[in-house]
């Protein structure tokens, strides 16, 4: 496994590492560095690093699952509920119907307000995951991966322990909710409404936005460019000039 471009490099090759449109991969790592640093912001991967974390996942099993946390940002609980009738791969505008993890326990149909939709913006991803279902034939109501949490977290700790002995470091702990995180902030870097990112998370309260905006807010303020040094000798000159206070 060498084909991977090291995350740790030059800043002339990481500045390569598309984020989102005027966005590069240095900028991006700098400004989650000030933002995380507090404790305030959650950890999220950037899309070079998803992509390089699920370069390290050979069983597509677990491959797809992943990809489906960060194609769509949802909980690791909702995804454990996915069947391929929640998926509608075959239309123009691909999606998937997430079920809240409340309506895991109850029977019949679900309340409208408990299911989200959630479209398939990735066509690379869509295909993966019709040549996968094609391949494996799981029965149309069948979880796609009736595990228990913990052997999805099992399934993350060995792609970072292969990405690890391979030379890839990530910079934060690695979580399947770190998936959660990285898509609203990729969605937020590709300049998606805010309500339309709280929607299709499934986010109840728009305030639950604002931890992920603090990073906007920093990179606002870097790039203003505000001096705040100036020449302290001819100021104290101008400020003779000027009358006294009374």
């Amino acid at each position: 496994m060498n084909n991977v471009i090291p995350l740790q490099n030059s800043p002339e090759r990481v500045s390569l590492l598309p984020i989102a449109p005027g966005v590069d991969f240095a900028t991006a790592l700098s400004l989650r560095r000030m933002a995380t640093s507090t404790g305030a912001t959650p950890a999220y991967l950037l899309a070079p690093e998803v992509s390089a974390l699920l370069f390290y996942m050979p069983d597509q099993r677990h491959h797809m699952l992943f990809a489906t946390l960060w194609n769509t940002g949802m909980r690791i609980g909702e995804a454990r509920m996915l069947t391929p009738e929640s998926f509608d791969l075959d239309g123009v505008r691909p999606f998937v119907r997430i079920l809240s993890e409340k309506v895991r326990a109850r029977r019949g149909r679900p309340p409208k307000d408990e299911v989200r939709l959630v479209p398939l913006t990735d066509i690379s991803y869509v295909r993966q995951m019709e040549s996968w279902m094609i391949t494996t034939r799981p029965r149309r109501r069948e979880p796609l991966w009736a595990v228990t949490d913990e052997t999805m977290r099992n399934w993350l700790k060995q792609a970072v322990r292969r990405a690890e002995a391979d030379g890839v470091h990530f910079s934060i702990p690695v979580t399947p909710h770190t998936f959660r995180h990285s898509y609203i902030m990729h969605m937020l870097y590709h300049r998606q409404p805010r309500k339309v990112i709280q929607a299709l998370a499934g986010h109840r309260d728009p305030r639950s936005m604002e931890v992920y905006t603090r990073v906007f807010a920093l990179d606002m303020a870097a790039t203003l460019a505000v001096p705040f040094t100036g020449d302290g000798h001819d100021a104290a000159q101008i400020l003779r000039t000027l009358p006294p206070l009374t």
